[in-house]
C-alpha cells in the first residue's frame, strides 16, 4: 500500500460506552477506548497510527477526533508530527465523521486513494491486513468501487456486524474479491451459524477505495451533507473555514456511514475482500479484550491496573 496517492483516514470521534466499565477501572472516567492504553504502552489511537505508518506514509495520515477529545488527542498524536488532525465542532456519527476527512482529501488529491481505519480497534498482526488491502487496490473487473475489508468468521459472532459476499469478481480462495450482497447485523447465534457457513465475514468497517468511489456513494445518499462538505473545502482562509464549519454542524442532521450510506448502496457498487490471522477484535466489551489478550502477559497487566484502579490518562 506504500502509494504516493494513498491516504489513511483515522476515525477517532467515537465515545466507546460499551467498554466504559473497563476504562472506567482504569482511568476513573468514561474515558473513549481508543484513547485508553490496553495491552502494550500505547493507546489503541496511537497503535492504529502506527499501523498506518507500515502501510503508508504518515505525511498522508489524517486523524479525525470532535472537539472535546482534542486535547487527549494532540498530545497523544505529538510523537507523529506529520499526523493531520481534524477536529470536529462535536460529533454527528459517522456520516459526517467520515465526509469531514474525505473532503479535506478530495480537495487536495482529488485522485487519490484512501483507506479508512478505525482507531478503536485490535490488531495483532498487521500483515493480512496489508495483503488485503494490496488485493483491493484494482477490482478484477475494472470498475471503480469501495472495497470492504471484513474478517474470516471463527465462530457464530452475535455482538458483530456481518457481511455477506455476493457475486465473485476474481481471485481464488482467500485470495478472492467478491461483491457484497447483504448486511447483517448483530445477528442471532443460529442466524450467525448459518451465515458463517455460507462464508459471510464480520464487519471491521476498515474501507478502501479512490476518495472519487467514496464521494459518489454519498452524493445521492447524503446529498445536502456533501453539498455541505464541498462548500467547506473551498473555503478561503483559516478563520473562514473554520467559522463554516462551525457553521455547517450546526446545520446537519446526524447520519450513519454504515445505515444511510453502505446498506443502500446496490450491492454491484461495493466489493469485498476478506482477511485471516490478523488477531482483529473490535474490543466493544471488557470480555472481549480480555479474550483477546487470553494467556498472555498483558492480560496479566491489565488486570493489576484494574485491581490498582491507580492509572492516569495516558500521555505519552
Amino acid at each position: 500500500m506504500r502509494r504516493p496517492d494513498t491516504w489513511f483516514v483515522i476515525l477517532a470521534g467515537g465515545e466507546g460506552k460499551r467498554l466504559a466499565p473497563l476504562t472506567r477501572a482504569l482511568y476513573g472516567c468514561d474515558l473513549p477506548k481508543q484513547f485508553a492504553v490496553l495491552s502494550g504502552e500505547r493507546s489503541l489511537l496511537q497503535q492504529t497510527v502506527e499501523r498506518a505508518a507500515v502501510l503508508g506514509d504518515l505525511a498522508r495520515t489524517i486523524v479525525v477526533v470532535s472537539s472535546h477529545h482534542e486535547h487527549i488527542a494532540r498530545t497523544q498524536l505529538a510523537s507523529y508530527p506529520a499526523v493531520r488532525l481534524l477536529v470536529q465542532p462535536f460529533g454527528l456519527d459517522t456520516g459526517p465523521g467520515m465526509l469531514f476527512p474525505l473532503s479535506y482529501v478530495r480537495a487536495r488529491s482529488p485522485s487519490g486513494r484512501v483507506v479508512v481505519l478505525p482507531a478503536d480497534h485490535h490488531i495483532t498482526d498487521v500483515r493480512p491486513l496489508a495483503a488485503a488491502l494490496e488485493r483491493s487496490t484494482t477490482c478484477p473487473d475494472g470498475h471503480d468501487r469501495v472495497t470492504l475489508v471484513g474478517v474470516e468468521a471463527d465462530r457464530p459472532e452475535t455482538e458483530y456486524g456481518w457481511i455477506v459476499p455476493g457475486r465473485k469478481l476474481g481471485g481464488l480462495g482467500r485470495d478472492a474479491v467478491w461483491t457484497v450482497r447483504r448486511f447483517v447485523e448483530k445477528p442471532s447465534e443460529d442466524v450467525a451459524r448459518r451465515l458463517r457457513h455460507r462464508g459471510a465475514v464480520w464487519n471491521t468497517f476498515i474501507a478502501t477505495g479512490t476518495v472519487a468511489a467514496f464521494w459518489d456513494l454519498a452524493r445521492t445518499r447524503l446529498p445536502r451533507h456533501v453539498l455541505g462538505f464541498e462548500m467547506w473545502a473551498d473555503s478561503g482562509d483559516q478563520a473562514e473555514s473554520a467559522a463554516r464549519l462551525r457553521s455547517l454542524y450546526g446545520e446537519l442532521p446526524a447520519a450513519n456511514w454504515s445505515i444511510d450510506v453502505l446498506s443502500r448502496t446496490p450491492p454491484e457498487q461495493l466489493a469485498l475482500v476478506a482477511m485471516a490471522g490478523s488477531g482483529w477484535s473490535d474490543w466493544g466489551s471488557p470480555q472481549r479484550v480480555f479474550e483477546s489478550m487470553s494467556g498472555s502477559q498483558d492480560l496479566d497487566r491489565l488486570l493489576a491496573r484494574v485491581t490498582l484502579s491507580e492509572t492516569r490518562i495516558p500521555t505519552a
